[in-house]
């Protein structure tokens, strides 16, 4: 019964963090959450975790020597919300390592990307290596989601870009972490909107100036439009006389179905010479192979209907001969029982001749 039960369990009930990895072994059973009790997990971000889609999540403690390490592993809804999540945890204190699709670490944590699964590894003395990491990685995957990562970030400028300060944002509140403008859906995710937001370093009258730049996609260009509308009316979005007391200045602008943000420029030609730098481009790609139709000349036509008008014969010449010859075999060794009976051939005659005619008269 047991083995039953087990049996029809969903597939993300099941355990997807393994009994070991690159020497580490598992000293306690797995501890699973479902998506109503993130709070456990975190208590202070649970609506962020919910935010992002969590569809489960599980936690095991593991052993190596005298070490020990845990292991959470979140499962979302898809690779774009575990790289949000993913960016949503990184600090500037932990830095890029190989392991998963995306991955960052310090001495005592580590975050991975595997899929649509974002592995947290805490240790109080030493995490795993990163060659441990990616054993940890490689166990989970064949679970994972392969489907492809968010883009857009290839919008974002170089220039001035402090790297590792992107943030996916796909909800309200993991956006206002990063850029306090409101709690609410100003942005307009429940139309499908996705934004990403990056810290850059710009150059003004004063020294270069910390600047925050938002950059958001939407479905259609119409949506996108009116949401930039919605913005202008809100916010103090390039202001002739500057911002109120207490107001953030804005610069922005948008792009087909891109809308563009940036706070805390110095100047509105710094601001100007960032956005500048994000445009909206569409490309059509055609990947099928080419082809090279030509009309045949008039001779190869002329010579191609000889050719079919001669296979027609041949094959009425040889069907005829075929059905000669079997009807000839058949009257020899059959005669009178399939071709040519008598007493299944009648004759209407007009009585015009004295003699009356015989069906054996004519064969």
């Amino acid at each position: 019964m047991a083995v039953l039960f087990a049996a029809a369990l969903p597939a993300h009930a099941q355990s997807l963090l393994p009994d070991s990895f690159g020497g580490w072994n598992a000293s306690a059973p797995s501890q699973r959450f479902a998506p109503f009790q993130l709070a456990q997990l975190s208590p202070d971000d649970s609506a962020i975790l919910q935010e992002y889609r969590i569809d489960s999540a599980e936690r095991r403690t593991y052993a190596r020597g005298a070490r020990s390490a845990v292991v959470t592993l979140y499962r979302l809804r898809d690779p774009s919300s575990a790289y949000g999540l993913y960016t949503y945890y990184r600090t500037d204190a932990l830095a890029p390592i190989e392991a998963g699709s995306f991955g960052c670490a310090s001495r005592d944590r580590a975050l991975v990307v595997v899929g649509n699964f974002l592995i947290d590894v805490t240790s109080p003395a030493a995490r795993p290596s990163d060659a441990e990491l990616r054993a940890l990685a490689i166990a989970v995957g064949p679970q994972a989601d392969s489907a492809p990562f968010p883009t857009l970030g290839a919008y974002l400028p170089p220039d001035g870009l402090v790297h590792r300060s992107e943030h996916y944002v796909i909800g309200p509140r993991a956006l206002s972490r990063v850029l306090p403008l409101g709690t609410d859906d100003w942005v307009g995710f429940d139309f499908s909107a996705e934004a990403i937001v990056a810290r850059y370093k710009l150059k003004g009258g004063n020294g270069d100036a910390d600047a925050l730049l938002f950059l958001a996609s939407y479905p259609t260009q119409q949506i996108a439009a009116a949401k930039f509308d919605a913005m202008l009316r809100r916010f103090p979005i390039d202001p002739p006389e500057g911002a109120a007391a207490g107001q953030t200045v804005l610069y922005g602008k948008r792009s087909s179905t891109l809308v563009v943000l940036v706070a805390g420029a110095p100047s509105r030609a710094a601001a100007d010479a960032l956005l500048d730098q994000i445009n909206y481009e569409s490309e059509v790609t055609w990947n099928e192979p080419p082809q090279k139709l030509t009309d045949p000349s008039f001779s190869s036509m002329i010579v191609g209907a000889f050719i079919g008008t001669g296979t027609i014969m041949l094959l009425a010449v040889v069907a005829g001969i075929g059905f000669g010859g079997f009807r000839l075999i058949v009257k020899i060794f059959f005669p009178g029982k399939v071709f040519d009976r008598e007493s299944h051939v009648e004759i209407l005659q007009l009585g015009i001749s004295s003699k009356s005619i015989q069906a054996k008269d004519l064969y």
